[in-house]
């Protein structure tokens, strides 16, 4: 599969878990009747949405996350989202940003909120949010996310 095909594969996939409920260490995916109507909500938040995305999409294993409590990012300063990101990624320029990479934010002393690029590119993001307590597609800059720290990522080796 191609790299286009790779990334289109990502997006969609992110796409398909837009409206899914908000749920720590979550991993069910939303369910859909043929005219949109939700069957099953589903859960799921930013750290898995990340690993699902990109293990139905075919680009990594199965993900182990250990459980931590959900405010593990406001009492530590340990990297632990930023250092499981770095075993599968590495990171980008932000002007070197794709569809299908992924955006880091940080709250708290850490790197704790992840989100997928998705079409058009930067700044459109999906991603499990607490506040909206679902997945949604949002906007990386505006919000509260604009004025946060955030670093970028790929999966894709590095360009020619």
């Amino acid at each position: 599969m191609t790299e286009a095909a790779q990334r289109a594969a990502v997006v969609a996939e992110a796409r398909s878990w837009l409206r899914c409920r908000y749920h720590v260490a979550g991993t069910v995916k939303i369910e859909l009747a043929a005219d949109g109507t939700i069957i099953e909500r589903g859960g799921i938040d930013c750290a898995t949405l990340l690993a699902e995305v990109y293990r139905r999409a075919g680009l990594i294993g199965a993900v182990e996350i250990p459980h931590y409590p959900a405010d593990w990012h406001l009492h530590r300063k340990t990297e632990r989202y930023l250092s499981a990101v770095l075993e599968h990624a590495r990171e980008v320029w932000p002007d070197r940003v794709r569809p299908g990479d992924v955006v880091l934010f940080k709250f708290g002393h850490v790197y704790s909120h992840g989100a997928i690029i998705v079409e058009p590119g930067w700044p459109d993001i999906i991603h499990a949010s607490v506040a909206a307590r679902c997945v949604q597609l949002d906007h990386g800059l505006g919000g509260e996310w604009g004025d946060k720290p955030r670093k970028f990522f790929t999966l894709w080796p590095r360009e020619a």
